[in-house]
């Protein structure tokens, strides 16, 4: 289980969030002088509390009133759990509402209910209360999550609280694993001796004391100084803790808002594509609508582009954003309406990098994790490796990420080449079709080969595919693919289609039959490619055929300028191998009198020999290489 955990608080204005925390923890969470003097929270308070079982609790204090509803949300991103806050003696009110939309939004599942001022109610009024609270949670999470009747002034109440939070705890999941870290920083502040503190939720992986660290937009370097975690010095931050760094770097360079990752070169982005679930409209979502989207720590204005959203739907939306914000795939969001705000909907970023284009009425289904994930991959090279980096610009675990990458391949949205590269499937069909077709093309251009040399097909590729910056290495994984998957013929040193078939012409039957007559006619074994070519008017399609027949096995290439008749060459090489079963060496004359060629074509042949490691010559003779 999870040596700790991070609760929020949600609610309406003065419902008691506040004094709850400080009666549980001890911890006063109105810091400021102006939340002390008015009495209701401004800013997000942080407190903590250590279990009997050893765990650690973080709580983050929210406030509940309308106009700080941006500093809530902010201390709601990273949240494990939430205590939705309800005073008895009010009941629902506006931020009740809003509050519990944005905890489904961020599909935040754990938790309870807590009925505060109890003691200022008779039970009549908590049982109505707790109807109307079951009837806003109906279909939703809390549903069924237990109700807590509370007062500051009821010694036990805290012993249910926090009997309840245990159970919590317990049944957290355990740490997931991730490549990078990231934190949304929610406080900046300046310790004398010490200089710049941050402070946030850690959302991803783990921060180590030395580590350094990037922070964004800036894309400023620093060093983690020092680190604290519930008010303790500590050597690493583990993810889902409240944690404050002390950073070697000026306060002035950095703000509330900003984000602090290992990541080394974390994009921009300015249009995201994401699902938006939406919650009870006054009016639908139109599109062009400016909108506020929040994200991290952060509040950007956007315009959406969409078909018409209605109220209680699921949607695909294209958000195009009017500052840059820094975000993975998967991140939760919510939207409010620019004016009069309100909260709309949230949902999930798919594509933190999208294209413009416009949202058709076909992609109004909430998008998968998997097809997430499939956008962040559309970002990685052409062909990838798997590995732990590619999950970086996601905000999945690893153990997440590769589940999801499994789901990929039984979609057929990505293929395997061997060796863990893989691509998407439609750059993999891309690169099929013209591979293909650069085989096909040299199949009809030269019919009587045995088809594309393999440099001259990767060449063609590069070409076609310039972005694609495909390794040697890759193109023959690629090939291999293929090969198995009964596509190509691999011959030594050309690639044909399995399909391929040759079918001489007229012609071509007319000069096979003279070549053959005049092979078999000469004077030597070995005969010279010139003797057959210089008298024939048809010298390119003779060449094409002469070669077409060594690839075939019926003529043997001696050397560049010779050829033999494929027979008499295995007559004359088994000829030599009888010979060496009872003499250890063989002589240019002992040969030629074994096959009587002429002194020069018997030294071509055994030179011949000696070139492709059958022999090895040593002065006057030869002997014979053991395989």
């Amino acid at each position: 289980m999870n040596s700790h955990i991070v609760i929020g608080t949600a609610g309406h204005v003065d419902h008691g969030k506040t004094a709850f925390i400080k009666h549980l923890t001890g911890f006063e969470t109105d810091r400021l002088r102006d939340e002390q003097e008015r009495g209701i929270t401004i800013e997000n308070g942080y407190a903590h509390l250590n279990l009997s079982n050893g765990m650690t609790v973080g709580f983050v204090d929210v406030p509940g009133h309308e106009r700080f509803i941006k500093t809530m949300l902010a201390g709601a991103m990273g949240i494990d759990a939430v205590i939705l806050i309800v005073a008895a003696d009010e009941g629902i009110k506006a931020q009740t509402l809003e509050h519990f939309n944005i905890i489904k939004h961020l599909n935040i599942e754990s938790g309870f209910i807590l009925i505060t001022k109890c003691d200022l109610v008779d039970e009549e009024r908590l049982l109505m209360l707790e109807k109307e609270i079951k009837n806003m949670t109906k279909e939703s999470a809390f549903e069924s999550k237990p109700m807590i009747h509370y007062s500051i002034y009821d010694a036990l109440s805290n012993e249910r609280v926090i009997s309840e939070i245990e159970a919590i705890a317990i049944n957290e999941v355990a740490n997931d694993v991730f490549v990078a870290s990231r934190l949304n920083i929610d406080r900046v502040f300046s310790v004398k001796g010490f200089g710049t503190v941050v402070t946030g939720t850690l959302l991803e992986g783990k921060i180590v004391k030395g580590d350094t660290l990037y922070l964004y937009p800036s894309n400023n370097k620093c060093r983690v100084k020092g680190i604290q975690v519930y008010g303790k010095s500590v050597d690493t931050a583990q993810y889902g803790q409240r944690t404050a760094l002390n950073l070697s770097i000026e306060r002035e360079a950095i703000h509330k808002g900003d984000t602090l990752t290992s990541i080394t070169n974390f994009k921009p982005t300015m249009i995201i594509d994401a699902t938006l679930n939406t919650d009870a409209l006054d009016q639908e979502i139109r599109h062009w609508q400016r909108l506020k989207l929040y994200h991290g720590t952060r509040e950007v204005l956007c315009r959406i582009v969409t078909q018409p959203i209605y109220a209680y739907t699921s949607s695909m939306v294209q958000l195009r954003l009017e500052s840059p914000i820094y975000c993975k795939a998967g991140d939760p969001f919510i939207v409010r309406s620019y004016s009069p705000m309100m909260t709309l909907g949230g949902g999930q970023i798919v594509s933190p990098y999208a294209q413009k284009h416009n949202i058709s009425l076909d992609n109004d289904e909430t998008t998968s994790q998997s097809e997430g994930l499939l956008e962040v991959l559309k970002h990685e090279a052409f062909i990838f490796m798997l590995n732990d980096l590619i999950f970086e610009k996601s905000s999945y675990s690893l153990e997440t990420g590769y589940l999801l990458f499994e789901q990929l391949i039984r979609q057929e949205a990505i293929h395997g080449i061997g060796d863990q590269k893989y691509l998407l499937a439609k750059n993999w069909t891309d690169l099929v079709d013209v591979i293909i077709d650069e085989v096909s093309k040299e199949h009809k251009l030269y019919p009587l080969r045995t088809g594309i040399q393999k440099e001259t097909l990767k060449s063609k590729i590069s070409k076609r595919f310039s972005y694609a910056n495909i390794s040697k290495h890759d193109f023959n994984r690629v090939i291999l693919a293929l090969v198995n998957e009964g596509l190509l013929i691999d011959h030594p040193q050309t690639l044909s289609l399995m399909t391929h078939k040759v079918n001489y012409s007229p012609l071509e039957k007319s000069i096979v039959s003279n070549l053959m007559n005049q092979i078999e006619a000469h004077q030597q074994g070995i005969v010279p490619i010139d003797d057959l070519i210089k008298e024939d008017r048809n010298k390119i399609i003779t060449k094409e055929v002469l070669y077409h027949l060594i690839n075939s096995e019926i003529l043997v290439k001696i050397n560049d300028e010779n050829i033999m008749g494929a027979n008499l060459y295995q007559f004359s090489k088994q000829a030599m191998f009888k010979h060496f079963e009872s003499h250890p060496t063989i002589s240019v004359v002992e040969f030629r009198d074994i096959l009587g060629f002429s002194r020069k074509a018997t030294v071509t042949l055994l030179e011949h020999f000696d070139r492709i490691q059958i022999t090895k010559r040593s002065e006057n003779t030869r002997t014979l290489i053991n395989s």
